[in-house]
């Protein structure tokens, strides 16, 4: 495929030339040119359009706004147009449609609303799409696929007949023997044990709660069926084309990210974060490169100034905090900046969202912002064209499936995104460079890993790093990490099923902190304990290799014990956590600060700290390496001026003044070098500086 879209950077915008007439869709394809745009997205929601009865299939409305962008200088991203089927294929067919774990019936009127399983859907779904692919597969004015659209945004696992009898045959196949399901769910508590795949239900509802195991096996089989689905798309796309295949995902939809983009291209995410949560945006740049095979992403869609629907109204982002979103991008080694959308939609459940353009044709409040990135991209691509992004010494580990543990077994607290999200946004506080990775992905390269929340940890997993540890990394495994079989069962033999043996310790405890008055000491913090906590005994030995006490159990039940420990191997070390050092997210207490586990953020980092200090503040920043020197690309992502550390003068390539100059010039003064020191990067301020020896001082 060579290098993925020939080196190009794309910048531009999702529209719908089936709802407008041709003129306005010629003056907006204009008008995005003018803005600097190069790319437009379209197709998602076209299928009635290209299909508006069952096989009239006539793709004059496709072929029509291609010529247009064409004109206009705009490749096409195509997308397959399945998330919205039409009315036609669901009219009188209920069986066709989306069923819900209640029991309710989706209707047509949304998005998402069959089931996408069934027979007759993957048929039609197969046939147009193969007409789309045929058509322009291989046309100069596309430029990549993507398929359908934000899979299991809106829905989980469908409860129709067709999933129902799918269901049983995919536990047939797992297990290949009723018994051997009902001893791994243990299916004899309750009276649950099954004589056949058929008698196993769906997790509807039931008068308390279903088995684990069950709820578990389901969304692991929900999850395989739309990757499957995915697959058949693209097998169907690339029976006609050459270009590069996608789907436009996101943290929050009931996915298996990992396994969908291992059969696809590129990745692709859409966001929409507000101004105040910066770090969720920053950790769709950490997490989906590292999930493609060719490591590199898209942000497909995110709003030019403020999400929204008719039900729930946005708030607008401050001015130039877009601006600051596209430079981390692109910084980061993304390919792509696009916006959803680029005319506001007149009619339908989104007309309250964000736009480059209103409905009648006047620039939004969000204009501005598109037309700052128009003169943002030229300025950066010589840079980008000319380094690349450096490795982190930092990884932490992100997993659906662990999602799906915690989705099973919240406990009544915080979800899996909320609880990994506070340990990244420990890193971003401490200004430390930092990947999210899959749970199977390899560690080369990478110094420092944090594994939180991953309740099933495979023996295979867990021995490969452990052997990473003894080459020298620092693993820090916990909370929660490894007291689950995969079937969302307790170990037989120990609470966290190995974990201990490795780190030295003895599991002597496993009970809810939350609540329990229990708190700890860990690097001089005082914390509150909290959610499903293990704690440790020490062994009674002094012999090097021995664990060590790090945070120590000052009140509870478990007053005395450890709740988190430390332990040499080999050339590295493990850092066992236990309980959660804090109130922990989202309970809005004064135990609830994170300065407990930010110090132990920083302790397991204290050997990969940046050359560019950036700790406490909004300050981010992407390390990239050209010819040898290592540049420094630094984004303030909050409304107030932050402060950057230097540890050695560095020279200033390029600034946001630099950008927006009257006279068009998007070049640095070549001679200015800033020194070693603290220095002040204004709100919503970008930066790049090259490290240099030191010259002419400012």
């Amino acid at each position: 495929m060579g290098e993925l879209f020939d080196g190009r950077l794309l910048y531009g915008a999702a529209v719908y030339p089936e709802v407008l007439d041709a003129a306005t869709f010629e003056a907006d394809a204009a008008h995005m040119r003018l803005l600097g745009m190069n790319t437009a997205r379209l197709g998602e929601f076209m299928w009635s359009a290209l299909e508006p009865d069952d096989g009239q299939i006539r793709l004059d409305v496709l072929d029509r706004a291609l010529d247009v962008l064409g004109a206009n200088g705009l490749n096409a991203i195509v997308c397959t147009p399945t998330a919205t089927p039409p009315v036609w294929l669901t009219h009188g067919h209920p069986e066709r449609l989306h069923h819900t774990a209640d029991g309710v019936v989706l209707g047509h009127g949304s998005r998402q609303h069959i089931c996408t399983n069934n027979p007759v859907f993957r048929d039609r779904a197969t046939r147009i799409t193969q007409a789309v692919a045929a058509a322009v597969g291989n046309d100069r004015r596309v430029l990549a696929w993507q398929l359908d659209n934000e899979f299991k945004s809106h829905v989980g696992g469908c409860h129709c007949a067709t999933c129902r009898d799918l269901w049983a045959g995919w536990l047939a196949a797992r297990y290949q023997e009723v018994g051997l399901l009902n001893e791994a769910w243990h299916s004899a508590v309750w009276s649950e044990t099954y004589q056949n795949f058929a008698q196993v239900p769906l997790p509807g509802p039931t008068p308390f709660l279903h088995n684990t195991s069950l709820v578990n096996d389901f969304r692991l089989f929900s999850q395989e069926c739309i990757n499957g689905f995915a697959r058949e798309q693209a097998d169907t796309v690339r029976a006609h084309s050459n270009l590069p295949v996608t789907h436009n995902s996101g943290f929050g939809f009931d996915l298996d990210n990992a396994a969908l983009f291992a059969d696809l291209d590129f990745s692709s995410f859409d966001t929409y974060p507000s101004a105040s949560n910066r770090s969720a945006f920053l950790m769709n740049l950490d997490y989906f490169p590292r999930l493609a095979k060719t490591r590199r992403t898209v942000l497909m869609e995110t709003s030019p100034s403020h999400g929204g629907s008719v039900q729930h109204y946005g708030v607008p982002h401050p001015h130039g905090f877009v601006e600051a979103e596209a430079f981390a991008n692109y910084a980061s080694g993304s390919a792509g900046f696009l916006f959803w959308h680029f005319r506001q939609h007149r009619g339908g459940s989104e007309q309250a969202h964000g736009s480059v353009l209103s409905a009648w044709g006047q620039p939004t409040i969000g204009h501005s912002s598109a037309d700052a990135i128009g003169r943002l991209l030229p300025a950066v691509k010589p840079l980008l064209d000319h380094s690349s992004p450096a490795q982190p010494a930092v990884a932490v580990h992100y997993s659906d499936h662990a999602k799906a543990f915690l989705a099973t077994e919240s406990g009544g607290g915080a979800g899996y995104r909320s609880l990994v999200s506070a340990f990244h946004a420990g890193l971003v506080r401490a200004g430390i460079h930092r990947s999210l990775l899959p749970v199977e992905a390899s560690l080369a390269g990478f110094r420092v890993l944090f594994t939180p929340f991953v309740h099933h940890l495979s023996a295979q997993d867990r021995e490969r790093i452990l052997h990473w540890v003894h080459d020298g990394g620092t693993w820090v495994c916990g909370p929660g990490t490894g007291d689950r079989t995969e079937h969302h069962t307790w170990h037989a033999d120990s609470a966290l099923g190995g974990l201990e043996s490795a780190a030295g310790v003895e599991s002597v405890f496993q009970f809810p902190a939350t609540g329990s008055g229990s708190r700890g000491s860990i690097l001089g913090h005082d914390v509150v304990l909290s959610r499903m906590s293990t704690f440790f005994r020490l062994p009674a030995t002094d012999l090097p290799g021995a664990a060590t006490a790090l945070g120590t159990v000052t009140a509870g039940p478990a007053e005395g014990l450890e709740f988190a420990t430390e332990r040499r191997i080999g050339a590295g070390r493990m850092i066992l956590l236990g309980s959660y050092p804090g109130a922990g997210p989202g309970t809005g207490g004064p135990d609830d600060d994170g300065a407990a586990l930010a110090a132990v953020v920083e302790y397991a980092c204290a050997g990969v700290l940046p050359p560019v200090r950036t700790a406490g503040g909004a300050v981010a920043e992407y390390p990239r390496w050209r010819n040898g020197r290592l540049q420094h690309w630094l984004v303030n992502m909050g409304g107030e001026p932050g402060a950057f550390t230097l540890l050695r003068p560095a020279r200033r390539l390029l600034g946001k003044q630099d950008v927006h100059a009257k006279n068009g010039s998007h070049a640095g003064h070549p001679a200015i070098t800033l020194p070693a020191g603290v220095h002040t990067l204004g709100a919503y301020d970008y930066l790049v500086l090259e490290d240099i020896k030191e010259e002419h001082a400012l």
